[in-house]
């Protein structure tokens, strides 16, 4: 088996798009905000606006990194959140 660092993924973003990976190694939670070239010439010109997804985005991030409960948080939401789409699913069959 290949070390993970070895392994390489390509992310292709639509124009506009921002995109966050998280990975996990060792126990800990890494991540990356990957903006798309338009996201990033907006960001370079020092007129424009901060794009609301990037903000966004990197919001989710910084709240992350900061709070030691977001995580198992969002993870609890999510598990029901998937469970109460499978019950949805199960009752309709």
């Amino acid at each position: 088996m290949t070390d993970s660092k070895d392994q390489k993924t390509t992310v292709i973003l639509e124009p506009g798009q921002v995109a966050i990976v998280l990975g996990l190694e060792g126990g800990q939670i890494n991540r990356q905000l990957v903006v798309g070239p338009e996201v990033e010439a907006t960001l370079d010109d020092d007129h424009s606006d901060i794009p609301f997804h990037f903000f966004l985005a990197s919001a989710f991030l910084v709240r992350l990194a900061q709070d030691e409960d977001f995580a198992s948080e969002l993870t609890e939401w999510y598990d029901e959140r998937l469970q109460s789409e499978g019950d949805r699913t199960d009752a309709g069959t």
